[in-house]
This record gives structure tokens, C-alpha cells and sequence, in this order.
């Protein structure tokens, strides 16, 4: 296997990630992955800067997370993530998550590379040599576009602060899932742990633009209601379609 296909890093968790259950919260492990990423793709010459300075930008479309351990404060995790051989304007990223030698979490996200200018995907069939993908296997789950259901209501309005916004000037991806943690009671919070997170990044929003967030009512899937589904959305008002659009599992604690 090529000696660049699979990178890894150790965290410490920080308190500044942490939950009101005193775990590591989807926010903060959706910023680690983030940050694995970006370092990853600059070693391998497209990262960030790298490609600002052709004139591109990378845009995270789908992500889908599966956690079976939530570390709490200090522990320290290791992720390691690679890349698979793309397909036509897509890139595909997978990453692992360990305490100790446990296997705690499985994240798999498709990316595409947009022109600043033009806001169109770049078709990257041309490119495979330099993701440097692993062609051995990876995880046994892809990302997957989310259906809504009809029993979406109304639950909160809010404009894009300054604070929302990362270094291409609109909102961030790890953002919008703050936003979705938002539209979720405190009681939601305290009683349940998430199992599993899917995301679709749909459109981008900037400064100033209001939005409206929808969630669903939360579906139980086993009969001793220990499992349950809940959708959630956010799309700026007047706008053609929505921001994002976000599933979850989560286990009652």
C-alpha cells in the first residue's frame, strides 16, 4: 500500500468539545475529522491553499457517521482517514476513530471541487494519482442522499452571524450540524446519544440570509423505544431549496 494512502492522528478530547453529557459531542468530532482532512489533503498537495491558488475551493456534499463509543474529557482518540479513487466530479473520504485499540467510530463523506468564480464542480477523473486512495477495501457503508418526511414542522428562525461563517466566506459544514444540535431540546440532549448522523449539503449560505430550521417528530424504531429517528432541515427563507438536510439514530441513555 502506498505509504501516503492512509494518514492518522492522535486527539486529546478538550473540554471546549465537549457535550452536556460530558462526552465528546457530534460537533466536536465532526471538527476533528474536518481538521484530519484538510492536514491530509495538503500533504498530499490540495489542500486549502493549494487550491485557492488555482482557483478552487473543496465542498463537503454527504457525510454519514456511526459512533459506538462517545470518549469523555481528555481521553485521547486516534483517526485515521484515506481517500478512494474518484468518480468523475466526486471524491470520496472515509476515516476510522479508536480509543486504545477499540474501534469506537466509522465516518464515510463525498466532496467535490468547485470553481470560485463559476461555483461548477471539477471533474476529476483526470486526477487519481494524486489522492493517493486505497483500493484494499475501507468501510462497509457509503454516504446516501436523505428523503424527508412529510411530518416536518417549523421550530426556530435565525439569521447567519459572522461566527457561522469559515474561510470561503459562507457557513461551514460543521456549522450547519450546530444548527441542527439547535433545533433539539435540551431533554433530547440529556436522554439520548447519538448512533448515527447522515448530512447532505445542499446549497451555501452567507451573512445576513434568514433561516428557518424543521425537524420531524422522532420515530421510534424498536418497540422498547430505545431507538429513534429524527429528521431535521434548515433552508433560507425564500430560497429554492434547503441548506442542509440531516438524519439521526440515537440511543436513549
Amino acid at each position: 500500500m502506498d505509504d501516503k494512502c492512509i494518514f492518522s492522528e492522535t486527539y486529546k478530547v478538550r473540554s471546549t468539545q465537549m457535550n452536556l453529557n460530558n462526552q465528546l459531542g457530534l460537533y466536536g468530532i465532526l471538527g476533528i475529522l474536518q481538521d484530519i482532512a484538510a492536514e491530509h489533503a495538503a500533504i498530499l498537495g490540495f489542500g486549502y491553499k493549494q487550491l485557492v491558488e488555482k482557483g478552487f475551493f473543496w465542498a463537503l456534499i454527504q457525510q454519514k457517521l456511526k459512533m459506538d463509543y462517545w470518549p469523555e474529557w481528555n481521553e485521547r482518540i486516534r483517526v485515521s482517514t484515506w481517500s478512494l479513487p474518484p468518480q468523475g466530479v466526486y471524491a470520496f473520504r472515509e476515516f476510522e476513530i479508536y480509543s486504545d485499540d477499540r474501534k469506537i467510530g466509522e465516518c464515510a463523506s463525498t466532496w467535490i471541487t468547485l470553481d470560485i468564480a463559476s461555483r461548477r464542480p471539477i471533474d476529476l477523473t483526470a486526477e487519481q494519482a494524486m489522492f493517493h486512495p486505497r483500493t484494499d477495501g475501507g468501510l462497509s457503508f457509503k454516504t446516501e442522499r436523505i428523503a424527508l418526511p412529510e411530518d416536518m414542522y417549523l421550530v426556530n428562525t435565525f439569521p447567519v452571524k459572522v461566527s457561522d461563517l469559515d474561510v470561503n466566506s459562507h457557513v461551514n459544514n460543521v456549522k450547519y450540524t450546530q444548527w441542527a444540535l439547535d433545533m433539539m431540546t435540551e431533554r433530547n440532549h440529556r436522554e439520548f446519544v447519538v448512533n448515527e448522523y447522515d448530512i447532505n449539503f445542499l446549497s451555501e449560505t452567507f451573512l445576513g440570509d434568514e433561516m428557518e430550521g424543521f425537524k420531524s417528530k422522532g420515530r421510534y424504531l424498536n418497540a422498547e423505544k430505545t431507538l429513534v429517528e429524527t429528521y431535521l432541515y434548515a433552508q433560507k427563507i425564500g430560497g429554492a431549496k434547503p441548506a442542509f438536510i440531516a438524519k439521526w439514530i440515537a440511543e436513549r441513555l
